[in-house]
């Protein structure tokens, strides 16, 4: 009897019918190293089932089974998010070599230590289309349950044309984002931050994608042009048509992320300052009637004279727990914490139990979302949002590594190196063929 499964170069299988798309058969080509096709018949809701192998029993609170044997191979999902990550796990097992493609013989529940393993991207002017859609393939692979996607002026919305670059993707363009997501079962966040980073720019090289194209649209904004005018009617009413062109192309989602963060002008402004709850409890309520979760960040409502040097709070003595207060009911926090190094996340501890779920974020060092993820699972959180930034150039493999930390599955040669591992992950997910600069993670390997 053999201990494995031998594939065909066709392989016919019977699964969920939202498996019946081109994402899926790509993966699959893409891990058969270009040989195999998968042939795909209607069958039950959240199964796959490829030959004559049963169909296993999915334990409760798993959000995957997988059964491969000689015979052929089974996964149940507990939704379509937790039959694609079953899926996943399958293509990791994948074992070609030069004449055969085989799977060895397992029976597999997820074990995950973190239920909702969130991961943020930010769409820059510096990325096209394809590094985007490979990025959010990659963080399906990793099996990440949401993602959350900031488009950092590369979103052409028709209520404010200064809101993008002139070479910002169209609404046809995040479509087809969104539909990948869809797709590989990992849910779309919208995010539009609503306070601080008004620029869409990054601080340090003094851009302003609206009033570097447009100055005359200053009363938007406060003086230095860093925050949003929340003081101005116009202002909100600009929101509420932002909010509305992003839910028109991602579709009924769970949450929308209101950034939030680092309204450095408001901090030195008590008078200003004093309008923000009020503000606050507003939009938040306003999104919770459109039918989604208000998430934000959280370094504005925490008091800053309250944790050590490494921590990031920027709330104001009594003025933070107005904040706090104010925030809907079904808001989920995601307290940012990027230097601290060992569990557990002190604002995290002190934020859990103030009646709204809580995430905790992370950025890509191994010591961070190690810290991140051990005070999630101690204290038993709502999740993780892995956060990505701008440094995806030297760190993209801190994907892998805290999927990995979380749980997730990777290659069955799979040894303590994210960093090649994640390369071979790029090569998997780049179904279009890359030219030189599309190559790994990076468009040059030396800066001339």
């Amino acid at each position: 009897m053999s201990n494995y499964l031998f594939l065909d170069k066709k392989t016919s299988v019977i699964a969920d019918r939202r498996m019946h798309n081109e994402t899926v058969k790509k993966l699959w080509n893409s891990f058969t190293l270009t040989t195999g096709e998968l042939c795909l018949e209607k069958g039950e809701d959240f199964t796959f089932r490829m030959g004559s192998t049963p169909l296993p029993i999915l334990s409760a609170e798993k959000e995957y089974v997988l059964k491969a044997d000689e015979n052929g191979v089974a996964i149940v999902g507990k939704d379509y998010g937790g039959l694609m990550r079953g899926f996943m796990s399958l293509l990791m097992k994948i074992e070609p070599d030069e004449d055969t493609l085989k799977i060895k013989s397992v029976l597999e529940e997820s074990d995950y230590t973190i239920h909702n393993r969130m991961i943020h991207i930010c769409v820059f002017p510096e990325n096209d289309l394809y590094f985007i859609k490979k990025l959010i393939r990659l963080s399906a692979l990793c099996q990440y349950t949401h993602i959350v996607i900031e488009f950092w002026g590369m979103f052409q919305y028709d209520c404010l044309k200064e809101l993008s670059w002139p070479h910002a993707f169209t609404k046809e363009q995040a479509k087809e984002l969104i539909c990948e997501c869809r797709e590989l079962g990992i849910e779309p966040i919208p995010m539009f931050n609503m306070f601080g980073h008004a620029t869409a720019s990054r601080a340090c090289y003094g851009k302003h994608v609206v009033l570097d194209q447009n100055p005359r649209l200053q009363h938007l904004f406060t003086p230095d042009g860093w925050a949003w005018d929340i003081t101005n009617p116009k202002v909100y009413d600009l929101f509420k048509q932002i909010r509305q062109e992003l839910y028109a192309v991602f579709g009924q989602t769970q949450f929308f992320h209101i950034g939030f963060d680092e309204a450095y002008f408001y901090m030195r402004r008590e008078d200003l300052r004093k309008k923000v709850p009020a503000f606050l409890s507003r939009l938040t309520a306003d999104i919770v009637a459109e039918g989604r979760r208000p998430m934000l960040w959280m370094d504005m409502i925490l008091k800053e004279t309250d944790y050590p040097s490494e921590y990031y709070a920027y709330g104001k003595e009594g003025e933070a727990e107005q904040l706090l207060a104010a925030l809907a009911k079904e808001t989920v926090m995601v307290d940012w914490q990027y230097k601290v190094l060992q569990p557990p996340v002190l604002s995290s501890v002190y934020l859990k139990d103030k009646g709204r779920d809580l995430l905790v974020a992370p950025w890509l060092k191994k010591a961070n979302y190690t810290a991140c993820i051990d005070t999630v699972t101690e204290h038993r959180l709502y999740g993780l949002m892995l956060t990505t930034w701008h440094t995806l150039k030297d760190d993209m493999f801190g994907i892998l590594g805290c999927a990995k930390k979380c749980g997730a599955k990777s290659f069955v040669w799979s040894v303590d190196r994210p960093r090649e591992e994640t390369a071979a992950l790029l090569r998997r997910v780049s179904f279009e063929g890359n030219t030189y600069a599309d190559c790994g993670w990076s468009k040059e390997q030396i800066e001339i």
